[in-house]
């Protein structure tokens, strides 16, 4: 599959999702992600690194991304990033060290559910936004098993794009308070918060209704 993703599919052009997996643990999950590390790697020799649970250290997969040079913001209000030379400057779990702009690096891990949740800031100021983000994350000192980014939308709106890694325990409806307190301080106001995908539950119930054999 991975290999005719990569015949298949321009990944500076590629958009993707997740999948639940019925009746699997997590360390089940970690056990397909570091058997399938090692096909990806060594048969079609991509660098590939693994994340959570499927990681030795349990290494977070925004992290490797920073590590590896993703996320960083340019003059302007856009993100660009990725490895700056065809050798990484990070040794992968798997695979060559060597990289290609073609293929680039594949990611593998395995986590429980993590939600994906967005607060516009009707604002033009990516500095601010940036100091809202960095304040409602963990990483930033903010909320616990919240990770958090600025993210450009339009002209005049940047979002706090956020991972919730625990949303049973930090939800949504917590950031939003949050990023509406912190954006008050910046004197800039906040939209509706959103997530990008359905609910866990929903999807979960779509994905069993869509497998005739379930």
């Amino acid at each position: 599959m991975v290999k005719a993703a990569f015949e298949a599919i321009d990944l500076e052009l590629h958009c993707g999702s997740h999948h639940p997996l019925k009746h699997s643990s997590l360390d089940h999950a970690a056990h397909i992600a570091k058997s399938l590390a090692v096909d990806v790697g060594s048969s079609l020799q991509v660098p590939t690194f693994l994340y959570g649970a499927a990681n030795e250290q349990g290494r977070n997969l925004d992290l490797i991304r920073r590590e590896l040079g993703y996320f960083k913001p340019n003059s302007g209000n856009q993100w660009i990033g990725g490895p700056k030379s065809e050798y990484l400057s990070v040794k992968p779990d798997e695979g060559p060290a060597q990289v290609t702009r073609e293929k680039g690096v594949v990611v593998i891990g395995a986590t429980q559910w993590v939600d994906n949740y967005n607060v516009p800031v009707f604002s033009t100021d990516i500095a601010a936004v940036r100091r809202i983000a960095k304040r409602v994350s963990g990483r930033g000192g903010g909320l616990t098993s919240v990770q958090a980014m600025a993210l450009t939308r339009g002209d005049d709106v940047v979002e706090v794009a956020c991972n919730l890694l625990e949303p049973s325990i930090v939800g949504g409806e917590r950031v939003k308070q949050e990023v509406e307190r912190l954006a008050e301080e910046e004197g800039v106001a906040v939209g509706k918060g959103y997530f990008t995908d359905f609910s866990q539950e929903k999807i979960i119930q779509s994905y069993l209704k869509s497998d005739p054999l379930l």
